[in-house]
């Protein structure tokens, strides 16, 4: 549906290029997430692919057709793509109704009667159902929401482009809206560009999310495969918030502060050391007089605990664990965790293919402590 290969984009300047060889497919019916922190290149992606921004090099194509390179450029209006802004950009002069016929009556062809119904299947798809007579002041800020979303799919584009759609809503509300969001576009099997700097919204929304950093795409795949395969560090830290424990190399394990692991290949020379990777979720607390950390903060999350830790090293921590387990700030815990989780990444942020060793001789469940 959309390809995107070598694309770079740089603004008179600045640094680093905005958008730096990246290279993106995206397939029929597919909601594909652009996800990083501000800056990251992301919302000038959209905008290339919109048509509002031309690339320096590389080249664009959707549905086999090539919409941009360095010396070609075909504007907005001509991609049949559908837009939603991060401000709904909605005209507050024109009802409901009004504001999702626009983008139709700029298209040649499309009759009164015709027009009237395709204006109303897209509110019933959007659950606009009785607000057609409505000004854009007089919505909350979710139904303006899913107008800017039909007035979109009105014209029936072949893809729908979003810009932080949802970031102008209170928490309950884009909540709700999240899935709402996703059913509407699998039901009228648009494909989807969304960008967002959410990822929870990143994960629960999309197909799959393309990971963006500095211009450039750190890691493209699913999200469960994000969340439990991150390609480099970065990833790690942005989508899963993990934990990084300095570990050296002693022949045949791992040795950090809070005690020996092993694995079945520790990998290649590792002479400078590893960091491995372990999610908040991962760390098993416990209290002990003896223990290594301690609780420098405590959060309560609603669901679980949130306890932010330090060890006698300076080492921070953050560690999610059940309601049921109630620590206090000052507490000194023993940090457990199971080594088959265990993610190893060399101190260049790339990871390492070793595995726990699943031997007699290795501290399954948990890491023993030294």
């Amino acid at each position: 549906m959309l390809s995107l290969h070598g694309v770079v984009k740089d603004f008179p300047g600045a640094i680093l290029p905005a958008v730096d060889n990246v290279h993106i497919n995206l397939y029929p019916g597919e909601l594909l997430g652009l996800l990083g922190p501000s800056g990251c290149g992301k919302t000038t992606l959209l905008r290339l692919i919109a048509g509002f921004e031309q690339p320096q090099a590389g080249r664009i194509f959707l549905a086999d057709r090539e919409i941009a390179c360095p010396n070609c450029n075909l504007p907005p209006e001509r991609r049949g793509v559908g837009m939603v802004f991060q401000d709904y950009a909605l005209f507050p002069h024109l009802t409901v109704a009004q504001n999702i016929a626009f983008g139709l009556k700029q298209q040649k062809g499309w009759r009164r009667s015709g027009l009237q119904q395709r204006v109303l299947e897209v509110m019933t798809l959007a659950s606009l159902e009785g607000l057609h007579k409505r000004y854009p002041h007089e919505l909350s800020g979710g139904q303006q929401q899913r107008v800017a979303l039909a007035r979109a799919l009105a014209p029936n584009p072949s893809l729908i482009l979003l810009d932080e759609p949802l970031s102008n809503l209170d928490v309950q509300v884009r909540l709700r809206l999240r899935q709402e969001l996703r059913t509407i576009l699998k039901k009228a099997g648009t494909s989807a560009v969304l960008v967002t700097h959410d990822q929870e919204e990143a994960l629960s929304v999309c197909d799959r999310v393309a990971v963006m950093r500095q211009g450039r795409v750190e890691q493209i795949a699913t999200p469960q495969d994000l969340y439990d395969q991150p390609a480099t560090r970065f990833v790690a830290e942005f989508v899963t918030q993990a934990n990084f424990i300095p570990a050296q190399r002693l022949l045949q394990s791992w040795k950090t502060e809070f005690g020996t692991i092993y694995l079945a290949e520790p990998g290649v020379d590792l002479e400078d050391g590893v960091d491995l990777m372990l999610r908040q979720e991962d760390l098993r607390l416990e209290l002990d007089p003896q223990g290594i950390a301690v609780v420098r903060d405590r959060q309560f999350l609603g669901r679980e605990q949130r306890y932010s830790l330090v060890t006698e090293s300076g080492l921070e921590l953050v560690a999610r664990v059940a309601l049921s387990q109630t620590l206090e700030v000052g507490d000194r815990v023993a940090v457990t965790f199971d080594p088959q989780v265990v993610k190893v990444f060399r101190r260049n942020n790339q990871p390492l293919a070793v595995v726990a060793d699943r031997s007699p001789r290795s501290p399954l469940p948990v890491l023993a402590a030294s």
